[in-house]
């Protein structure tokens, strides 16, 4: 038991440098985002790696595609609900949730 609360223990201290490491990343990439486009760059090279700035359209489809796809999401629920599907493999894996004090 000692064993599994001191796993526990380390993986609630690795949870919590991920998230802050994580809000970490998000704060710089949007500073450098800022600082790149003041500059008027879109690609720097730097001895610790490059950086770029990423372009992705947001695309619609239209009411008939977005019409199918919400009828396919509704499919699956009803199908998901009513048990209407094939397992095809079960994985096991944890499921860590930290103390409500942990956000």
């Amino acid at each position: 038991m000692n064993e599994l609360i001191a796993l526990v223990d380390e993986l609630e201290a690795v949870k919590s440098r991920q998230k802050a490491l994580a809000e970490k990343e998000a704060l710089i990439k949007s500073d450098l985002l800022e600082l790149m486009k003041e500059l008027g760059s879109e690609k720097e090279e730097t001895d610790k790696g490059s950086v770029r700035i990423q372009k992705r359209a947001e695309k619609d489809y239209g009411p008939d595609i977005r019409a199918i796809e919400t009828d396919l999401k509704e499919r699956k629920k009803l199908a998901e609900d009513l048990g209407d599907y094939t397992v095809i493999t079960v994985k096991e894996s944890i499921v860590f949730t930290p103390p409500k004090s942990f956000f």
